[in-house]
């Protein structure tokens, strides 16, 4: 098949390629040195739809692709996965070197693949119980894991120069996330890098400090599982990110023990919303340019009672709210606009007031109360208008 390939002229033989499975056309650029080269030329522009994920398990190894759609295998063993076009270890052999470890053959594998058919999104995924004990940095210092998009770590026990190490990775302007999940981490334990990623998951957050959450910029999405934040922190944190004129984050994960609404909310306007029967509670930020809108979600798991988070994301208040699972509700465009009002309720409840101001505290209260906004154990709320 590869012979009558490669003779064909490169419009038909681009459009049979295109035709081909992720799987069939790995297996084709295997075959042949002379069809990688060919394809290394065609294929340049990165696809953004797609990524690369290796995963370094020891002789479980393997290099997913797109949502773990394909897999190629760097062991003998499949983790009792299996599917017809996945690429197995006897299919990628003439990529392998029998001097190299199960590490280095995947991160060669991984090379010629994005050489071939670049994605925008490249992962190094380690289980260090499983791999051959290697120190981070080394697995750090290979060329190809310098223009990662993420490196995540579990298991394992990190030392501090390995978690420096994991820190000095970050590069400036550049899209990167990091995971250390399944490790403690010394309370005592600083870095400037530390949640200057763009992306952070630390399952022991024991160490960060509400210091650390303010000084967050552009961060898109961050997980601080065990913690030693109290509401009065989180607190402080909402206050000060609805003062903040610059963007601190999209998206933010907290766990939490236990939590007391009214005491995180103290001081803050705030309103309950709800979408898809679930509730929110909603801050409007006070650089008014952007219309920002803090949502806190509350999720627990029925299947694991210990496990409870607080959900925050920023959004355009005329932004579509995306619900977990792939539905897309309203906007918050009609609470935003509540929310303007109670803070200028607020404000004026706290002040003396003119006749003018007399008269727009009592229209405020009018609008308020035909909206259907009253008060719930101590918050704000409305219903979602259907």
């Amino acid at each position: 098949m590869e012979f009558s390939l490669i003779r064909l002229p490169d419009v038909p033989k681009i459009q049979i390629i295109q035709l081909m499975t992720i799987g069939e056309r790995i297996k084709l650029v295997i075959s042949s040195r002379r069809m990688e080269n060919y394809l290394s030329r065609v294929f340049k522009k990165p696809n953004t739809n797609s990524d690369y994920n290796m995963n370094l398990k020891g002789k479980f190894s393997f290099i997913s692709i797109g949502d773990d759609e394909w897999r190629v295998f760097m062991g003998p063993s499949k983790m009792e996965y299996s599917k017809p076009d996945n690429i197995s270890e006897e299919d990628v052999k003439p990529w392998i070197n029998e001097k190299c470890t199960v590490i280095e053959n995947t991160l060669n594998v991984f090379v010629r693949l994005q050489n071939v058919f670049p994605c925008g999104t490249t992962n190094l995924c380690v289980d260090l119980n499983k791999i051959d004990p290697m120190p981070i940095p080394n697995i750090l210092s290979y060329p190809c894991v310098a223009n990662l998009t993420g490196i995540h770590f579990y298991g394992g026990t990190v030392q501090k120069y390995e978690l420096d190490a994991i820190m000095e990775w970050r590069k400036e302007n550049t899209i990167q996330f990091i995971t250390i999940s399944d490790n403690k981490i010394p309370l005592d334990y600083r870095h400037p890098n530390a949640l200057r990623f763009s992306g952070v998951m630390y399952n022991d957050a024991r160490w960060v400090r509400i210091e650390d959450l303010l000084s967050m910029r552009n961060v898109i999405r961050s997980f601080f599982v065990d913690n030693n934040f109290s509401m009065q922190d989180l607190n402080t944190f909402i206050k000060y990110w609805t003062n903040c004129d610059e963007n601190m984050f999209t998206y933010l994960y907290i766990g939490y023990k236990s939590l007391d609404m009214l005491e995180l909310m103290k001081d803050i306007t705030v309103l309950k919303g709800f979408r898809s029967k679930k509730s929110f509670y909603l801050i409007a930020s006070n650089t008014t340019e952007n219309q920002l809108l803090m949502t806190v979600g509350l999720v627990s798991y029925p299947a694991e009672p210990g496990r409870r988070e607080l959900e925050f994301y920023v959004l355009s208040a005329n932004t579509p709210h995306h619900v977990q699972g792939g539905s897309t509700e309203p906007a918050w465009t009609r609470e935003y606009r509540i929310l303007r009002r109670l803070a200028r309720k607020r404000w004026l409840d706290e002040k003396r007031v003119t006749v003018e101001e007399a008269k727009e505290l009592d229209d405020l209260e009018k609008e308020l109360a035909a909206e259907g906004v009253r008060m719930i154990d101590g918050i704000m709320t409305v219903e979602q208008k259907l």
